[in-house]
Parts: C-alpha cells; structure tokens; sequence
C-alpha cells in the first residue's frame, strides 16, 4: 500500500507543476513568435516604384528648351544621370527599398517618382550631384 500512496503524491505534485510548467512554454513561445515578427517586418524592404521614362523625357524636354553649346548640354546630361544615381540609392538606403521600373508593376507598390523628381530638381539646383 505505501507504493500507492507515494505515486499518488507524486502524481499530485506533478499535476502542481505542470500546470505553471505549460503556461511558461506557452507564453515563451508566444513571446517568440511576437519577436520572429517583428523582426521578419523590420527586415523586410519596401517594394517602391519609379517612372524612369516620365523622369527622363521631363529632363529631356526641360533641356531641349535652353540654348547650350553641345559641351554644355553633355555636362548637363551627366549631373542629371549622377544627380538620379544618387537620388535613387540614397533613397533606396535610408527607406530600406527595393526600387522597381513603373510599367513592370501592375499594382500594389507605391510610386516614389514625385519625391524623386523633387530631390534630383533639388540636387541640381545645388550644384550636388552626388
């Protein structure tokens, strides 16, 4: 008889423990499935889109309209493509943004073409291209 009641006593405190015993799991398992979330958000870039051509052709009209000697129009056109290089990558590195080519997206991204028309009109007015 003894046998018995020793594994009844040790079936009662088993029964104490594992209770609290799941509820830890339980709540470390959600707190780590919170955090592979947020980090999983965090990581993950931005998928963006830009209008080269609309940026270009707007360029090119703007050009077209001054009067430069071919030498001129040349150092123009490189400031320009420096001045969209390093729009676009600064902005690719402080967003954390993967920029795809507007007509290749059908839907869903957020077009950056204004902002970026913004900071390379900026960068140009500067004399910064880079």
């Amino acid at each position: 008889m003894l046998p018995k009641k020793v594994d009844k006593k040790w079936s009662k405190r088993r029964r104490r423990c594992v209770k609290p015993v799941v509820i830890v799991i339980a709540c470390m398992m959600v707190l780590n499935a919170a955090v592979a979330l947020l980090l999983i958000q965090w990581q993950s870039p931005v998928i963006v889109t830009f209008d080269m051509k609309e940026t270009v052709d707007s360029f090119m009209d703007q050009s077209a309209k001054t009067r430069l000697s071919p030498a001129q129009t040349e150092q123009l056109a490189n400031r320009f493509n420096r001045a969209l290089d390093s729009s676009l990558a600064e902005y690719r590195k402080t967003q954390r943004a993967i920029i795809l080519v507007a007509p290749s997206v059908v839907s869903g991204a957020r077009d950056i073409t204004a902002a970026v028309q913004q900071d390379i009109a900026r960068r140009m007015r500067m004399g910064r291209d880079e």
